[in-house]
């Protein structure tokens, strides 16, 4: 299971249903959970490693993690915050992104009940921003070309003075 580039057309899509009858829930959720641990993200969408299938996984850590199929953004706070973000399709790549700071997602889960549950704080920008991979939308969307070139010219310098430091 390998990151796609941030440049493939699959991130721009839609991803399909995921089918309980077809599909394995458990067996892919783990394998997401692995990869999004692995990579050192709090979250990561089975189409961000090329699986063409509503579903993301997402937690801090062990105890709250949790795997989200088939999810309907069903309602956000009127009360937005900003704050970093980055993502794994895009390594490195910090960017300030005003999102609401609640949401509430109806969603399955392994099992394939239906849930219908209510984010807040960190949980809700990960959510948030998960979601967006469900519907062919990610972060860099949600703010203005200025904002990206900024974030882009600070990562080149960030990368510069790794170079620099290992003597290339």
């Amino acid at each position: 299971m390998e990151l796609i580039k941030f440049t493939d057309p699959q991130l721009r899509k839609e991803p399909t249903l995921f089918d309980f009858n077809t599909q394995n829930a458990q067996e892919l959720g783990d394998a997401l959970w692995v990869k999004c641990r692995e990579l050192n993200g709090l979250g990561l969408s089975a189409n961000q490693v090329g699986i063409d299938a509503k579903v993301f996984v997402m937690g801090i850590d062990e105890n709250s993690k949790k795997y989200i199929y088939n999810p309907e953004l069903i309602a956000v706070s009127d009360e937005t915050m900003l704050a970093q973000e980055g993502c794994l399709s895009y390594p490195g790549l910090w960017i300030t992104v005003k999102r609401p700071v609640s949401c509430t997602i109806a969603y399955q889960n392994v099992s394939g009940e239906h849930i219908i549950e209510e984010f807040s704080g960190l949980t809700a920008r990960i959510a948030q921003h998960e979601y967006d991979h469900m519907v062919g939308r990610n972060f860099t969307d949600l703010v203005s070309k200025l904002k990206i070139d900024m974030a882009l010219k600070a990562l080149n310098k960030r990368a510069k003075k790794v170079l620099e430091k290992n003597g290339n």
